[in-house]
C-alpha cells in the first residue's frame, strides 16, 4: 500500500484498516517524502524506505528503528510497534544529510 506523498506541511496518515499501518517513504537529496507520518499507540508500523538519488537511510533513535543504507532505486522495509506516545524525528544518518534538512516526524497519538 502506497501512501500519497504529502506536501511536507500536512501529516500523511496510513490508509490500512485494523492495527497495521503501512507507509512508503522516499529519501532523496535532501528530504523525505512524506516528511510527516501519524499513527496510534500500539499500532504495528511498516515503513518501506526507498532511496531516490544517492545513498540514504532512515533512522529513528528513540524507537530503535533503522534501515541499512540503500542506494538509488533500492528499498528496505522496517517493522515495529509504536508503543510510546509522542513525536519522534526520523533522519538520514549519511554524513551531513541530516544537517542539510533530511528529517521527518512520526507522531504516535495516545
Amino acid at each position: 500500500v502506497q501512501v500519497p506523498a504529502g506536501t511536507g506541511e500536512e501529516p500523511v496518515e496510513a490508509t490500512d484498516s485494523a492495527q497495521t499501518r503501512k507507509f512508503t517513504v522516499d529519501g532523496s537529496n535532501f528530504k523525505f517524502s512524506p516528511a510527516t507520518l501519524k499513527v496510534k499507540k500500539g499500532d504495528n508500523v511498516v515503513i518501506t524506505f526507498r532511496s531516490s538519488g544517492g545513498i540514504h537511510d532512515l533512522v529513528m533513535d528513540e524507537l530503535d528503528v533503522a534501515t541499512n543504507q540503500v542506494g538509488d532505486g533500492e528499498e528496505e522495509e522496517v517493522e515495529f510497534v509504536a508503543d510510546t506516545s509522542g513525536t519522534f524525528k526520523y533522519y538520514c544518518s549519511v554524513n551531513g544529510h541530516r544537517k542539510m534538512g533530511m528529517e521527518g516526524t512520526l507522531t504516535v497519538e495516545p
